[in-house]
């Protein structure tokens, strides 16, 4: 019987270590996700949810909340895919849909449309930092509705209808995961939409429940019984927040948003 070189010996060696290495790979791929979810518990939002609950129970109407974290990719909610009269949260496809159009080389930000005497950047800071109407309706008739509505389907908002004035808790957080991400526009573009929606003149709301010194890039929602807000807090670990409300008695809104942004960071920053 003729024997095993030495060479021979290191490759049967070698074949060995690897189906080895390979087994453990396999083990490891399977096992480091119970073992880490063993000890550190499976994901639980039940305890702020419950509050919520408790904040909302006795006051007037419907509020729906979702919640984002982009750390672990993790959403939890109330009524989250409910549908609620959009009000304002409609500027923000608005907006995304501007600057679409302005990278797709059909627009110019700095150009004046007809008629204004705002360029479309100073259209869309309005639009965000004091939601205001008369520009959202001048953006609205230049790009149309038709492709408003095209960038609410491709963001995957799928209960959204432009036509209707109507969205859910999860469509609105899905458009600022996609901003947030920065998978709409390119990055320039993206801070800048982000800077139109920070310090609004509507900061007592979901940002009041915020500690102080907090970024917080939000869109206010407001229309008869419907008193919303919705936005990416800049914590150490972002996530987006969505509140939103529908028959609702506006003295009671505007005290319980800010009391539901709070209990969510204190939720969502917990040591």
């Amino acid at each position: 019987m003729k024997k095993n070189s030495p060479k021979d010996q290191w490759k049967i060696i070698g074949l060995f270590l690897l189906t080895v290495l390979l087994s453990l790979g396999f083990y490891l791929s399977a096992e480091i996700p119970q073992i880490w979810q063993k000890a550190t518990g499976p994901f639980d939002p039940s305890p702020v949810l419950v509050e919520i609950e408790n904040l909302t129970s006795d006051l007037q109407g419907v509020y729906g909340i979702y919640v984002y974290r982009s750390a672990d990719k993790q959403s939890y909610g109330i009524r989250l895919s409910e549908i609620f009269p959009a009000a304002s949260l409609m500027k923000l496809p608005v907006i995304l849909t501007l600057y679409q159009e302005v990278e797709a080389g059909k627009l110019n930000l700095d150009d004046k449309p007809a008629g204004s005497v705002y360029s479309h950047r100073q259209l869309a800071e309005r639009m965000g930092k004091y939601s205001d109407n008369t520009t959202n309706n001048i953006l609205v008739k230049i790009l149309g509705g038709q492709k408003i509505q095209q960038t609410i389907n491709e963001l995957g908002m799928t209960k959204t209808s432009f036509r209707e004035y109507e969205t859910t808790p999860e469509d609105v957080g899905k458009l600022f995961r996609e901003l947030y991400q920065g998978n709409q526009v390119n990055q320039v573009d993206r801070e800048e939409i982000l800077s139109f929606l920070t310090k609004t003149i509507f900061e007592d709301w979901l940002p009041a429940g915020i500690p102080a010194g907090t970024r917080v890039a939000h869109k206010i929602g407001k229309d008869l019984g419907t008193f919303s807000d919705g936005g990416i807090v800049f914590a150490q670990k972002p996530f987006i927040l969505v509140i939103m409300s529908k028959f609702a008695r506006e003295s009671e809104a505007v005290a319980v948003l800010p009391q539901i942004s709070k209990a969510v960071w204190d939720f969502e920053t917990r040591p």
